[in-house]
């Protein structure tokens, strides 16, 4: 049609000019207006032209970027989440309002929050600049996938690296992952369908690009990686896919939808669309005494554990045991069965256990424990990154022992978008289905005011003790706040998250009260400083990054006060973390008079000793008498910071290398 139209305004161009050409001058007529015709008539025809290639180039453009992209649309039954609307509309829109959704989306002006409007970006001499045009993308970059194989060539003997500097390309960008709290993109790579990594991510909340590698708790010395989607993210944030490995190394992946979709939890949707086709079978079965539908799962009808296990294919730390399995077919777990028959759940309570599905011959248990499993858990098996909830359900006596399942907090279809929590998880609600006797004498098991935080049933047997997002998480062990453990594994109790001011010995104390357990013995530093104190200037990384977000928890504020935090929170703006630099910041502009304080995260280092010297300089010149005072917080009565036992204490701190697995 678009050529059609462009013949015709270049016959209506070449008619006029022949009229104009071949029409002798009248007396007193001018051959003007027809000239005027014949060169609008040309200019229009050039217009159009120029539309129509620009329409066709773009066309073009689209086609190719898809054929970059992995294909939606997998065999095994799934019809994607549109084909559940008709029926479903209700369902359909409280999922659509989810960030589960949007886990991956193919980009477009509504998918992409960030700027692209000229950005230049620098990482590691690498320069990037981000333009757009309409839904289209794109990054000027120096070819990744050089990038990629200098890497490895540097790690393996047997790799030549490339030749030469790397070719600067543009390339548009096809996908992005997340968009509640950040925002990372995907460009395609020369061989098949891959995905590799911007090295930006987008942090919503602050509204600017940040290197993605300062969005993760890693050790600043390791070296910026390209990660590839399909191997990588395909795992759970997207609904089963499969990477498909094709020629020459390249992958030909495809999923069932992009996103989570509703098949990822009541499984593939083909027989259950066919079958009810019919409205008279759709009215029986909602008239039918048993409800329910054999073509279909529904998380809600199944056993406590079965349900959960649906949330644990993609909440639980995993391995694949059969890796060309996997590659083929992706995870071969479907809603209604047992997880571990298909998808092994690694328990770090159960090291054996993973050696048996590892194949491993040796205990796990007899050897150093690896760099893997220091990061993903504590050093008693408790989870200490986010995501991973049904990992730490699973250890839970109120699951192992009791009936507790994801669904009574937590539900896809009645709850905020934000945290899928359901009416009353803010309560004590959830817990006393069980624990009845508790609602009645309150106060007497909690020790803390009814109406006060410290009698809510999850700050003291959830406590936020995993990392992950730039944020502390709650544990989903559930577990009673203990000392012991603490001293055994490093994972700061419940009690001591809240009351940062108080000393360790003063929980051990309060908790030996109650249980009527002895106390376990304690350092001297343990029995005079604030437990707080000790994590923000000696605890390592993860433990820096949990103790300076609780400094900015309302919940902690109201417990241990909050303007004497700031000399504290002002040391870890130069911290060389910079997610503990980034969480530091966000709870120092909590307190009263740094709300507009300056600084950036990223920032060289010069800058960061600065910022932390005018933070400290800005607290001492307040002349504020702080909320908290005394020997056990190093401040004095006239206000001001003991420098010498602070920077002795900062000389201790933990500097091993971390990488929190989130």
């Amino acid at each position: 049609m678009h050529a059609a139209w462009l013949l015709f305004c270049a016959f209506l161009a070449a008619y006029t000019a022949l009229l104009a050409v071949r029409r002798p001058a009248r007396q007193g007529k001018s051959l003007f207006p027809i000239a005027a015709v014949a060169c609008a008539a040309a200019l229009f025809a050039a217009r159009s032209y120029a539309w129509y290639a620009s329409s066709y180039s773009r066309a073009e453009d689209a086609t190719r970027l898809r054929s970059t992209l992995p294909q939606v649309g997998r065999p095994g039954g799934y019809v994607s989440s549109e084909k559940c609307r008709a029926c479903h509309p209700d369902e359909y829109a409280s999922w659509h309002a989810t960030f589960h959704r949007t886990m991956t989306q193919f980009v477009s002006r509504e998918t992409v929050l960030a700027p692209f409007d000229g950005e230049q970006l620098e990482l590691e001499g690498q320069k990037f600049r981000l333009e757009s045009r309409g839904d289209e993308f794109s990054i000027e970059m120096e070819d990744p996938e050089w990038h990629i194989e200098a890497l490895a060539a540097r790690s393996s003997k047997d790799r030549a690296p490339p030749t030469g500097r790397p070719e600067r390309l543009t390339k548009r960008v096809g996908m992005v992952t997340g968009r509640h709290n950040m925002q990372v993109f995907w460009v395609p790579s020369r061989k098949g369908n891959s995905q590799i990594s911007f090295p930006f991510t987008w942090i919503v909340a602050e509204r600017r690009w940040a290197p993605l590698l300062s969005t993760f708790l890693r050790d600043p010395k390791a070296p910026f990686i390209y990660h590839t989607w399909n191997t990588s993210c395909i795992q759970c944030h997207t609904t089963n896919g499969q990477p498909l490995p094709g020629p020459e190394g390249s992958l030909a992946t495809r999923t069932g939808e992009i996103g989570i979709g509703c098949e990822c939890c009541h499984g593939p949707g083909d027989e259950h669309v066919r079958a009810n086709q019919l409205p008279v079978r759709r009215y029986l079965l909602h008239e039918s005494a048993q409800g329910g539908d054999s073509t279909i799962v529904n998380p809600k009808k199944l056993p406590g554990k079965l349900s959960s296990q649906v949330c644990g294919q993609c909440h639980g730390i995993k391995w694949i045991d059969n890796l060309e399995d996997w590659r083929q077919n992706g995870w071969r777990f479907r809603p209604g069965e047992e997880l571990a028959s298909s998808t092994p759940i690694i328990r770090a309570t159960d090291l054996d256990d993973v050696a048996r599905h590892l194949r491993v011959n040796v205990k796990l248990t007899e050897l150093p424990r690896n760099f893997f499993f220091e990061n993903s858990y504590w050093s008693d098996g408790m989870v200490r990154v986010s995501g991973r909830d049904y990992s730490g359900l699973v250890e839970s006596a109120c699951y192992q022992k009791g009936d507790l399942s994801c669904l009574h907090c937590h539900s896809m279809h009645q709850s905020a978008p934000v945290d899928q929590l359901s009416s009353g998880s803010g309560t004590n609600e959830a817990c006393y289905s069980c624990h009845a006797a508790h609602r009645e004498r309150l106060e007497a098991h909690t020790h803390h005011a009814a109406a006060s935080s410290g009698s809510l049933c999850y700050n003291c047997h959830m406590p936020h003790t995993a990392y992950g997002l730039l944020k502390a998480i709650r544990s989903h062990w559930i577990d009673s706040p203990s000392i012991s453990a603490e001293l055994r594994t490093g994972r700061p109790n419940a009690c001591s998250l809240c009351h940062l001011d108080k000393p360790l010995a003063w929980a051990a104390d309060q908790l030996a009260a109650w249980t009527e357990k002895p106390a376990p013995a304690l350092s001297e530093e343990q029995r005079s400083t604030a437990a707080g104190v000790l994590w923000l200037l000696r605890g390592d990384a993860g433990l820096r990054a949990l103790a300076a977000w609780h400094a900015g928890w309302p919940d902690a504020r109201q417990a241990c006060g909050s303007t004497w935090l700031a000399p504290f929170l002002a040391v870890l703006l130069d911290d060389p973390y910079s997610a503990v630099r980034f969480i530091s910041r966000r709870s120092l502009r909590s307190l009263p008079g740094f709300e507009n304080f300056s600084y950036d995260f990223e920032g060289p280092a010069e800058e960061r000793a600065a910022a932390r010297r005018r933070a400290t300089e800005q607290w001492a010149s307040a002349g504020a008498q702080p909320d908290r005072s005394g020997t056990h917080v190093l401040i004095r009565p006239d206000g001001s910071v003991e420098t010498e036992r602070l920077e002795r204490l900062l000389q201790q701190r933990n500097d091993r290398s971390m990488d929190l697995q989130e």
